[in-house]
């Protein structure tokens, strides 16, 4: 059981790694035999991969047919940025008194890590969510977490569709002024600034 579902997160991954990389395009069908043929597996974990990103809203479940990649349009772009910025400013409230010097400079060093040169976009990508997602921590919600983790997943699948053939190293966003004015207002014990700082890194994010 064990390998099955080790095999099963393998399957899921390589999936979402082809919706990411263009690989899998848009509104692409994905047939269940050509992915067992493709990843040389058995049926069972392509099957429940597919499902579970089926469950997710990733791909949707087309009976006798195949399973089709979900178009993000703007419109869902501009309602998880909503959602997300509505639950970021909450949850920095709520964790605001447990965030230690220690906490700050460990996120400081994700900026830095993040402003290398040869960071690509998808690292760039992997460290600003970790860096929400590590403020959304000190909140101590799980459910709240997992929300937020899964909003900044279809994100990075939405900016993908609409931009994975553009991106390149040097059209990396540029939002890392508003993850260090963040870090200068709470090494202040200055909320209502690391919450100014934080809506706008939200709506410098949003696709133009």
């Amino acid at each position: 059981m064990k390998d099955r579902q080790t095999l099963k997160e393998k399957i899921y991954n390589q999936i979402i790694d082809g919706i990411v990389s263009g690989e899998y395009k848009s509104g692409q069908i994905l047939n269940e035999k050509e992915l067992v043929d493709r990843y040389d597996v058995s049926k069972a974990p392509v099957r429940e991969a597919l499902l579970i990103l089926s469950s997710e809203g990733v791909l949707t479940n087309i009976p006798r047919y195949g399973y089709r990649v979900v178009s993000f349009t703007l419109e869902d772009v501009a309602d998880i940025i909503e959602f997300r910025s509505a639950m970021e400013d909450y949850v920095l409230v709520k964790g605001f008194s447990r965030i230690q010097k220690a906490d700050i400079q460990e996120m400081q060093r994700m900026v830095d890590a993040d402003g290398q040169k040869d960071c690509d976009v998808w690292q760039h990508w992997d460290i600003n969510e970790n860096f929400h997602l590590k403020l959304a921590s000190f909140a101590e919600n799980h459910y709240i977490y997992e929300q937020l983790r899964k909003a900044m997943d279809f994100l990075k699948l939405a900016y993908a569709q609409f931009y994975w053939s553009q991106w390149n190293s040097t059209s990396i966003p540029n939002d890392l002024k508003n993850h260090s004015r963040i870090l200068e207002a709470l090494d202040e014990h200055d909320l209502e600034l690391a919450r100014l700082y934080l809506k706008r890194d939200l709506k410098d994010f949003c696709m133009k």
